[in-house]
């Protein structure tokens, strides 16, 4: 499905709420173009590629980095008051798609947060990423999914590109003789991808987790809109409650930039754990490796994790994860990594792949 896939749970507005977003998507393209080129030429005439601190005295940056923040708080503040307009009808919706009860949701079922996880309001959302104000809510999967889409526009995605898509064409291409029976979703968030899953794959049973209780109820009712079914729960990826060698095939998009350091080996080790002999693990996740970077790209992504609310952001950046996998289990020649060209965008995606050999 295409990221512009239509749904009745997605967040609505009027002429003049679209006005807002379009403002938003405006600074954010010239953030990305005009402003960043000029923060780039600076840059460029530095004595020492490495004296970045003397490049955040600049105006060129100053105003770059100011404009993107401030960029970030008004996407999230006119987001949030729209899904607050909305809320009743999409509560009204998700309801009724409850009814279908095709797939299924559970949810206070956790232990405990792992406690990086409350370090940051990720990517600055409203109540943060495990927001849940009871009764059902749906709030932070309306503004995750509404936000991601606002943002990732801004980054040159287009409409057409979708993670779940762009490694389902790769599984195809890549292990042609795999026809899952259990598949599972590491850190679904909203959703975006999980109804995917079922549509390439309709006779496997579909499982997905996460953290976020909000996240899980959304993402439950947005697949359900799509008759895509799908079993959400409410797991860490590092410590899953699922038997040994359940799944033949587990995937995450854009999970390992939102994990601790220290609890990405817990994540290797539970998908080496529950992988059937044969089955096969992918992780996509942001193009943000340190050594594919250059000076200037490592000194823009650092920003991400000093401004941002994106705590890990250069944890992942500097992670060796195939590495993780094979200290995991996974054989040495069953682990891989590479760069797929996104479906609409110039922005490629990382991918890891580890095969469960025996």
């Amino acid at each position: 499905m295409a990221r512009n896939t239509r749904h009745p749970l997605e967040l609505e507005t009027d002429h003049d709420g679209t006005s807002r977003r379009l403002a938003v998507l405006a600074i954010k393209t010239a953030l990305r173009g005009t402003l960043q080129e000029s923060v780039k030429r600076d840059y460029n005439a530095l004595e020492d590629p490495e004296a970045t601190d003397t490049l955040k005295t600049r105006n060129s940056y100053r105003l770059w980095s100011g404009i993107n923040r401030a960029s970030q708080n008004r996407m999230w503040q006119v987001l949030a008051a729209q899904a607050d307009a909305d809320y009743a009808r999409i509560e009204s919706e998700a309801a009724a798609n409850r009814q279908r009860a095709n797939g299924s949701v559970e949810t206070a079922t956790l232990r405990a947060v792992p406690e990086y996880q409350t370090r940051a309001a990720v990517h600055g959302q409203p109540g943060g990423y495990m927001l849940d104000r009871g009764n059902d809510d749906l709030a932070a999967g309306i503004l995750y999914e509404a936000g991601g889409n606002l943002y990732a526009m801004g980054q040159g995605i287009g409409h057409r590109d979708s993670k779940g898509e762009r490694l389902i064409r790769h599984i195809r291409e890549r292990f042609p003789e795999l026809e899952p029976v259990r598949i599972l979703e590491m850190g679904c968030s909203a959703g975006g991808q999980s109804a995917d899953y079922p549509v390439a794959f309709p006779d496997a049973e579909c499982h997905a987790i996460d953290l976020s209780p909000g996240m899980l109820r959304y993402a439950h009712a947005r697949s359900e809109a799509l008759d895509s079914t799908v079993h959400f729960h409410q797991m860490d990826a590092g410590a899953t409650r699922f038997p040994d060698a359940h799944f033949d095939l587990i995937v995450s998009h854009n999970l390992f930039h939102e994990v601790a350091a220290e609890h990405m080996p817990a994540i290797a080790a539970e998908c080496h754990r529950l992988l059937k002999p044969g089955g096969v693990c992918l992780h996509q996740d942001v193009p943000i490796q340190t050594a594919r970077l250059d000076g200037f790209m490592r000194f823009i992504s650092e920003w991400q994790r000093d401004h941002n609310d994106e705590p890990f952001w250069t944890d992942f950046a500097n992670a060796d994860l195939p590495s993780m996998m094979r200290e995991a289990g996974f054989d040495e020649d069953a682990v891989s990594e590479e760069y797929l060209k996104a479906i609409d965008g110039p922005i490629p995606w990382y991918v890891v792949t580890a095969s469960r050999l025996a």
